[in-house]
C-alpha cells in the first residue's frame, strides 16, 4: 500500500484486508518503523523509511540514521531507503556516503 503521511492508524486495517508491504515510512510524519515492527510484528512488511533529512546533512548523522532503522533491517521484512525519493537538497557525496554505508550493513558490500 502506497499512503503518505502518518499511516499508523491505517496499517491494522491494511492487515485486516489482506495487505502486507506498505511504503513509504515517512519519518516526517512521525513514522517509526520500530515502533510498527513491535506493535504490529511481521503481519506487516516496510519499504523506505531513513530520513531523507539525515541523508542531507550527511556524515554522522546518516550513520545515527541508518543504526536507527537497523534492528527492524536485521529481523527481516525491510527494505531500506529514503523516504519518499531523493530530493535535490541531498549532495550526490552525501547519496553515495549513504548507499555505501547502506550496502555495508546489508552485506552487500
Amino acid at each position: 500500500m502506497d499512503s503518505d503521511g502518518f499511516v499508523g492508524e491505517l496499517i491494522p486495517l491494511w492487515i485486516e484486508s489482506g495487505i502486507n508491504v506498505c511504503d513509504p515510512i515517512e519519518v516526517a510524519a512521525n513514522c517509526d518503523i520500530s515502533a510498527f515492527r513491535r506493535q504490529f510484528g511481521h503481519k506487516m512488511a516496510y519499504r523506505q523509511g531513513v530520513d531523507k533529512r539525515c541523508i542531507a546533512k550527511g556524515g554522522q548523522i546518516i550513520r545515527e540514521e541508518l543504526k536507527r532503522v537497523e534492528p527492524v533491517l536485521r529481523d527481516g521484512g525491510y527494505i531500506p531507503g529514503c523516504d519518499h525519493g531523493v530530493p535535490p537538497d541531498i549532495s550526490w557525496l552525501n547519496f553515495v556516503d549513504y548507499a555505501r554505508l547502506l550496502a555495508q550493513m546489508t552485506g552487500w558490500l
